[in-house]
């Protein structure tokens, strides 16, 4: 029997954590409430219903959920390393929280903008352990 497609999981699986960090970066970090030019940019090609905050909303949620799907990934199936998970998940809450929860205009900011850079920083680190992984003579072994 074949395990190769179980031991070794497919690229596109491991892009999980990297398309839905970039996801999350980009639906706060740009967001078209925050920005003018880019709400009136998606108005003028027909998208304006993203301008809604019950649109954005769930649109960030399942990228964070794509992005620690991603992490869960590779962890679990690739390199066995637990701190991207843990600090990409806490990364998550920083940047959710800081975004719809108010503290106070400074220290929203920093939680938003902290985890945006967090998860897009914990993304790399994933990335750079996968490709580390694929790499080791002796992790390929089975």
């Amino acid at each position: 029997m074949n395990n190769d497609k179980l031991d070794h999981p497919t690229k596109e699986k491991g892009l999980f954590a990297t398309i839905g960090g970039t996801g999350s970066a980009f639906t706060v970090g740009l967001c078209p409430i925050c920005i003018p030019a880019i709400g009136a940019f998606l108005s003028s090609i027909g998208l304006g219903f993203l301008v809604n905050e019950a649109v954005l909303k769930p649109v960030l949620l399942i990228f964070l959920f794509i992005t620690l799907f991603g992490l869960f990934w590779s962890y679990h199936k690739e390199h066995k390393n637990i701190y991207p998970l843990i600090v990409g998940s806490l990364m998550a809450v920083f940047l959710y929280v800081g975004r719809y929860i108010y503290f106070g205009g400074m220290i929203n900011l920093i939680l938003m903008y902290g985890g945006i850079a967090g998860i897009i920083g914990v993304s790399i680190w994933n990335w750079r352990l996968r490709k580390k992984n694929k790499n080791c003579p002796s992790c390929s072994i089975s």
